[in-house]
């Protein structure tokens, strides 16, 4: 338990008493020694012995008691009791020096008389300063040191001295005003010091409560995405398994119906994916050159039907330039403003255009649709903010596209800049650096990523039975060799029958308590002593499980999957593992 401030306060007095005194007890020793030194041919054998013992047995009794501290660090209890010893080395100190009046203070030499009395108070003014931080010490040091001379003073027949004494005594209340105000300032000093120590660690403490918060409800969005997503996945499968049968008209408009509602919350998911993603700080930027002309390519092959579903033009004005940025952000980034635009564009079309400027390429999209008002411009940014969608239609979108492009932006560290008037459009544009190096050519398509799947041998895993089910029909529709296991045993078990690798090995993360789809495609990679491609589809979102999948060098898939996704990841893994079968022959 903390103690309570002022408790610590006065500890704190007492540790910066005991930190200035081998300052007090030097000086003093100094002072007394030099005093003796020079008033020795005056004073008296004995006077002058035993006064310098008095002097010298004090100091050493201090070292004794700093040293005693240093060791000791008591701690905040035990301050009453140091704090006793302080001042009764402080109080003997001063009476030896008051006890020099007697002793070492020459009648007859007013030359060391006065080099007396500049010694006490010099010794007063340094018991201002190294006992401010606690009075008492400084009050059983002075009146003792100073009092004891001033009324000796007083009660002399010479005029000088009954001065002397009166101003010595004067001297005392000046000096003790001083101490007072320079103590006040000390404990203020600790004070503030403590309250912002505590606010500090009340800070920190609610800090911890904020992050394990954080970490419980990121566990628990883990766990409901995933459950969410298993059978999401495996009717998304289902559904389009069905959509390949003889159905009724009216059959056939419900399945429609529920292919959409699927593909809005795959929609979703992917989108929460995407924004978890970026806030984890898991994706890395893999800069180089991006040609625009060719990215402009893939987005309006991307967007060209939903543009002319909704009968406006979309139109991206050829370009050569090449930026400097990462190809896959970058189009991602692109891909939500174009989506946004055409979203929230009724009539006219949406425009994607690249300027070159002095300060690089700047990328706009332009489009002619509502418009956003002035006050709303930083909110649109936030997730799941949307201006005029308080009944939060779905065909208006989820609201979490522009808050991607404010991330992504942040991430490759470019600036976002916003154009718009309620009623004539907007104009999203970001500014990128022009790149010296050309952009390398995409890369052509194999042939057999886009439709031959024929013949390929395919390890399906996962401990579903409905997604297990699903899977493989719609692989076996595609034409592969099948084998499904419900478990990394089974599966190891099945592939011990094959008389060649796998061609391709399909796994949930997540295989029981004792396994996962990693280490099970770890096991096959070293039975066959190959690198058999891998795709990982699984419902676990969280960074840990991105970051492993990606250093097992797998491909990964987060449920729930299209139909038309996994066939692109499939045969895109397949067409490769040919093209390098082929250089190798």
């Amino acid at each position: 338990m903390t103690p309570d401030i002022p408790d610590r306060i006065r500890a704190e007095r007492i540790k910066s008493l005991y930190a200035s005194m081998p300052a007090s007890y030097l000086g003093s020793v100094l002072a007394s020694v030099g005093y003796l030194l020079a008033a020795y041919p005056v004073l008296p054998a004995w006077q002058w012995l035993l006064w310098g013992g008095l002097m010298l047995s004090q100091a050493l009794w201090r070292h004794l008691l700093w040293r005693a501290y240093q060791r000791r660090q008591p701690g905040v209890e035990e301050t009453g009791r140091w704090a006793l010893y302080a001042l009764l080395g402080s109080g003997v100190s001063g009476c030896f020096w008051g006890l020099g009046a007697w002793l070492v203070f020459p009648v007859e030499h007013v030359g060391y008389q006065l080099f007396y009395l500049f010694l006490i108070a010099s010794m007063g003014s340094l018991s201002a300063i190294a006992s401010a931080a606690y009075l008492p010490a400084f009050y059983v040091f002075a009146v003792p040191t100073i009092v004891p001379l001033g009324v000796w003073m007083l009660f002399q027949d010479t005029p000088m001295l009954r001065v002397l004494g009166i101003i010595g005594l004067g001297y005392l209340p000046v000096i003790g005003a001083f101490a007072h105000n320079l103590s006040r300032v000390v404990g203020g000093s600790f004070r503030l010091r403590f309250e912002n120590l505590d606010l500090l660690r009340e800070v920190i403490e609610r800090k911890e409560q904020a992050e394990e918060a954080s970490r419980e409800k990121s566990m628990f969005l883990a766990a409901a995405s995933h459950d969410l997503r298993q059978p999401l996945h495996a009717l998304a499968l289902q559904t389009h398994l069905l959509e390949k049968t003889e159905l009724a008209p009216t059959q056939r408009k419900l399945l429609g119906g529920m292919r959409g509602s699927i593909h809005s919350m795959t929609g979703l998911f992917d989108a929460l994916l995407d924004m978890s993603r970026l806030d984890a700080g898991v994706i890395a930027v893999r800069e180089g050159p991006v040609a625009l002309g060719e990215l402009f390519a893939r987005l309006e092959r991307e967007f060209r039907r939903e543009a002319e579903a909704k009968r406006i033009d979309l139109r991206f004005r050829p370009t050569d330039a090449v930026v400097r940025s990462d190809d896959h952000l970058l189009a991602s980034l692109l891909g939500n403003l174009v989506s946004n635009a055409i979203r929230y564009t009724r009539q006219g079309g949406v425009l994607v255009a690249a300027r070159r400027t002095r300060r690089g390429v700047r990328v706009e999209v332009w489009d002619s649709g509502c418009g956003i008002a002035p006050e709303n411009q930083r909110a649109i940014f936030k997730a799941f903010y949307q201006v005029g969608n308080v009944e939060r239609d779905r065909s208006k979108g989820l609201g979490l596209g522009l808050a991607i492009v404010e991330r992504l932006t942040r991430l490759l560290k470019i600036p976002l800049e916003l154009r718009s008037e309620p009623g004539r459009g907007s104009r999203f544009s970001v500014r990128l650096a022009a790149a010296r190096a050309k952009a390398a050519p995409e890369k052509p398509v194999h042939p057999a990523a886009a439709d031959s799947l024929a013949g390929a041998v395919v390890i399906v895993v996962d401990n579903e039975a409905e997604i297990r089910a699903a899977m493989t029909a719609l692989l076996e529709s595609w034409g592969c060799q099948v084998l499904s296991a419900s478990s990394a045993a089974e599966a190891l078990s099945r592939a011990a029958a094959l008389t060649r690798a796998p061609d391709l090995v399909v796994s949930d993360y997540r295989l029981g308590p004792d396994a996962t789809g990693l280490q099970l495609i770890e096991r096959l990679r070293d039975e066959f002593n190959e690198s058999i491609p891998a795709l990982v589809v699984t419902g676990d979102t969280g960074a840990e499980v991105l970051r492993e999948v990606l250093a097992g060098d797998c491909t990964i898939l987060h449920k729930p999957v299209q139909p038309e996704a996994l066939q692109r990841g499939v045969a895109t893994l397949l067409a490769a593992r040919r093209a390098d079968q082929d250089e190798g022959s």
